[in-house]
């Protein structure tokens, strides 16, 4: 399927009462949430160096048409932001929007606070932006524990700067994870992809 034959028409008519066709480049139909969850209907995948929607199309569907299922399953409006960038595409973003001189500059500073129960071997961390002078008023690492009921918890707060080399780098490696969506529905999808874009 070609995707953007698939998108509806709309007939325009200009001053001249001249009428043109245009594809609805606006138009579209969501996953819904629940789906995008079931491991029975989607696999994860992580983003190789290189890799673009295209590419995985054809490894996993055998066809280059249908990068819009990759893009689709995953919510993603804008494969050029939205997609990770490839190690020399990124390296030219970041020199092009911070110049050398700039990448190991403060971006923003991080409280990062790592909750353990000793009980249970469990480890959660939140992460959380705070000023310059939250920062400040930290300690550098500090660990208490204390019991509740039962339940003995380590929590040790630290604080951390992150450079704009840091922040880019974190925010390009987060879109690497995609859902890849079982092969065996990928003509079902189509079916009723046209059928909603009729």
């Amino acid at each position: 399927m070609q995707y953007f034959n698939s998108l509806p028409k709309i007939r325009y008519v200009d001053q001249n009462n001249v009428t043109t066709v245009y594809t609805n480049l606006m138009a579209r139909a969501s996953v819904i949430p629940s789906v995008l969850n079931n491991a029975l209907v989607y696999y994860s995948y992580d983003v190789q160096d290189g890799d673009t929607p295209e590419i995985i199309a054809y490894k996993y569907y055998g066809d280059i048409n249908r990068f819009w299922i990759v893009l689709y399953c995953n919510q993603l409006n804008d494969p050029q932001w939205d997609w990770p960038l490839s190690s020399n595409k990124f390296q030219k973003y970041i020199l092009n929007k911070y110049n050398t001189n700039n990448l190991n500059f403060t971006h923003h500073y991080e409280k990062i606070t790592t909750q353990t129960n000793i009980n249970t071997n469990t480890t959660t961390v939140e992460t959380e932006t705070i000023s310059q002078e939250v920062y400040n008023s930290l300690q550098p690492n500090t660990t208490s524990t204390y019991t509740l009921g039962s339940e003995i918890i380590q929590v040790n707060v630290a604080k951390k700067v992150v450079t704009n080399y840091e922040y880019e780098t974190t925010l390009n490696e987060s879109k690497r994870n995609i859902k890849i969506l079982n092969k065996i529905y990928a003509d079902t999808l189509e079916a009723q992809f046209l059928e909603l874009m009729k």
